[in-house]
């Protein structure tokens, strides 16, 4: 049985009986229900709320040997370098060009980073005249960086690495404490830290660990998934149906706040008790963070439709 089988639609049928059948779809754009309900669904689906009904599990092995690629052609072309190589190189990589065969490219010993990347290909920035050369090493300088088909990566709920004893036997599993951000490490260790370091715009994310590894470990990601983005009230929520309660109540509020109804409050409320009854595992502190964002929403909201209400009154 599907989790969510509900439809913006149905949510809008619903609120319009509270609303004295107010238009809730205007136009082409299908505004404000369209916007309204994805707000209440990011709302849902952002930190710190974390369910177990919108996770994935991401595993990839640590290599402690950094890869390298040979090329067979290299062209410079207004400040890009592309490179025809067979690579498993990712956006974002740190490379050191060598060994460039005919000196027509003055990229030995300059780092790149790496812009764009296939299994066949790859380009830098580079600042450098155009021209063209064939044979070139490229090195990667860390190893600590992972890319991992990540399409609906939101954020990392928790991560963990598994100890090797010298025989590359599992010993233990260690949790990963999550940073932001990680800068490069030249000490190798068993990883203690892990985040998120690019995005490649196709749907692939490449993490970051630290320290460099000194083994193979295996590590494992625990990651919430996205909001998806609505185009359709004909959409179903990306929500389950057993939280009705907590995206109905929230849709309604936003709905009412539209028509300059005083019950928006009500339903506000309603909203933010129902949802944090259903969190479960929040601190008092990370409660409040929410309590206080969702206010400085909604007040944003209160002041651009007075402003529309002002304007329509001149």
């Amino acid at each position: 049985m599907a989790l969510a089988t509900y439809t913006i639609a149905n949510s809008i049928e619903w609120a319009k009986k509270f609303a004295f059948a107010r238009g809730m779809v205007l136009g082409n754009s299908l505004e404000p229900a369209l916007t309204s309900a994805y707000l209440i669904t990011q709302t849902i689906l952002s930190p710190p709320f974390e369910w177990w009904w919108n996770n994935e599990e991401l595993v990839f092995t640590c290599n402690p040997t950094p890869n390298s690629a040979t090329s067979s052609v290299i062209s410079i072309s207004a400040g890009i370098v592309t490179v025809t190589a067979t690579n498993t190189f990712a956006v974002g990589n740190l490379l050191m060009p060598s060994l460039i065969a005919g000196g027509s490219i003055a990229l030995n010993g300059q780092i790149i980073e790496v812009l764009t990347a296939t299994g066949s290909s790859f380009t830098a920035k580079i600042n450098l005249p155009d021209s063209t050369d064939t044979t070139g090493t490229f090195t990667n300088l860390t190893t600590q960086d992972y890319t991992i088909p990540t399409p609906e990566f939101s954020h990392i709920e928790h991560a963990s690495v598994l100890d090797l004893d010298a025989n590359g036997n599992p010993l233990k599993w260690y949790e990963l404490t999550i940073k932001n951000l990680l800068s490069l490490e030249t000490s190798k260790a068993r990883p203690e830290f892990i985040s998120p370091h690019t995005e490649d715009g196709a749907g692939n994310t490449t993490f970051r660990v630290s320290a460099a590894p000194s083994k193979p470990f295996p590590v494992s990601v625990h990651i919430q998934k996205v909001a998806p983005l609505y185009t359709s009230i004909n959409q179903v929520w990306a929500v389950p149906d057993f939280m009705m309660n907590v995206y109905n109540w929230g849709f309604l509020a936003l709905m009412w706040q539209f028509a300059d109804d005083p019950r928006a409050a009500y339903a506000n409320n309603q909203f933010k008790a129902s949802l944090l009854g259903r969190s479960e595992g929040l601190t008092e502190e990370q409660k409040n963070i929410f309590l206080n964002a969702w206010e400085d929403l909604q007040m944003g909201f209160m002041a651009k439709m007075q402003q529309g209400i002002a304007a329509r009154s001149q």
